[in-house]
């Protein structure tokens, strides 16, 4: 299975539309938004497209009742919030964004998920604790680290790469 991750988009419309269709080039079977997605019109970005794609929502996302409205009005597209737990394909994926880092690492240490993705640090991460990778695709905006960037995370090899657009 192919995860593609994003998070911290912060309304960089520019920027989906680049990353969107690698993705579908890519052939990922989901998508996962760690959060910061921002504004409603984000949101419908994502409603057009046929994969499936979990949201998450961050600490800057101040529209979340049209966020929620949105997501869920498509049939592609989930709100995993406040639990944001998913299972696909027999894989328990933990999708948070992730202000305390220690509470991130201890749920990849703990072994419970195959995969632990966050956003909310600007920075990409890519960290294996014995079966479970922790992965934070860093910021798609690129607004702090000068690099716009997502992940495609594959699952069988436990592989991530990080790409920058």
């Amino acid at each position: 299975m192919k995860v593609g991750v994003l998070s911290d988009s912060h309304d960089r419309l520019e920027k989906i539309e680049r990353a969107l269709p690698i993705l579908g080039k890519e052939k990922v079977d989901i998508i996962l938004h760690a959060g910061d997605i921002i504004s409603p019109f984000s949101a419908k970005l994502f409603t057009k497209i046929d994969t499936p794609t979990y949201f998450t929502f961050g600490n800057n996302d101040g529209e979340k009742i049209l966020l929620k409205e949105i997501i869920t009005s498509s049939k592609n597209c989930k709100l995993v919030w406040p639990k944001g737990v998913i299972e696909v394909e027999g894989y328990k994926i933990a999708l948070l964004h992730g202000e305390d880092e220690d509470i991130i690492e201890s749920l990849a240490s703990s072994s419970r998920y195959d995969l632990v993705v966050y956003g909310h640090w600007h920075k990409t991460v890519n960290k294996r604790y014995n079966n479970t990778l922790l992965v934070n695709p860093g910021e798609l905006c690129g607004y702090l680290s000068g690099r716009s960037t997502f992940a495609i995370v594959k699952m069988e090899e436990k592989r991530v790469d990080i790409i920058e657009i």
